[in-house]
């Protein structure tokens, strides 16, 4: 199914942002080193600590490792505590999570599928202006997934994304492009010149 190849994509393409985002976060580099070495229980320690501590990247990390040891309740508990902060990673595994039951691979133990939460976390993080949550903004959109169907919000929110450099955007405007109506696309149109218009002017050196 050409949407699940997008979407899986989605997942490959923001875990590897991710990453970078972790370890560019000093605090969190020690809990990061130890789990790109597969130390995982010594990680879990010093994880803890720097989740308590308050530090977000940890909190996202910490989550994570409980996610892969099948502890929902734990994962989820350290990603509200970073997500409600505003750490968007944390949000997104979130949102993915919510938007999947699970993951891309099929349901997990403890998760359930919730599109309005989902939907309320990637659009929030699009207004912001994520372009991965852009992406699944469009998409839910696209789909009526937590949200009024509505091809003219999917086409710029899409849009929107693809010009913020998220690539696999390309794939679903073409596939929109074979839904919308011409009045359609005019109306989204019509809004991406208007959200153009509002942005600030780039500064000039």
């Amino acid at each position: 199914m050409l949407m699940k190849k997008y979407l899986s994509s989605h997942i490959a393409t923001f875990s590897f942002f991710y990453s970078i985002s972790i370890h560019a976060t000093g605090s969190a580099e020690a809990c990061a080193k130890l789990i790109d070495n597969g130390l995982l229980e010594q990680s879990v320690s010093i994880c803890s600590e720097a989740a308590e501590a308050g530090d977000r990247p940890s909190q996202t990390l910490l989550g994570e490792l409980y996610d892969q040891q099948g502890d929902s309740v734990n994962a989820a508990l350290w990603w509200y505590q970073a997500a409600n902060a505003g750490y968007q990673p944390a949000r997104n595994l979130l949102a993915m999570k919510y938007y999947y039951g699970g993951s891309v691979f099929g349901p997990e133990k403890g998760w359930s599928k919730n599109y309005p939460a989902a939907f309320k976390l990637w659009s929030e993080d699009a207004e912001a202006g994520i372009a991965a949550s852009q992406f699944m903004t469009g998409v839910m959109y696209f789909n009526g997934e937590g949200v009024e169907k509505d091809l003219p919000e999917a086409w710029f929110w899409l849009s929107l994304s693809l010009e913020n450099g998220y690539k696999l955007a390309t794939d679903v405007l073409i596939e929109l492009s074979t839904k919308i109506t011409p009045q359609q696309k005019n109306i989204a149109r019509e809004k991406l010149s208007i959200y153009h218009h509002q942005q600030p002017a780039a500064a000039v050196d």
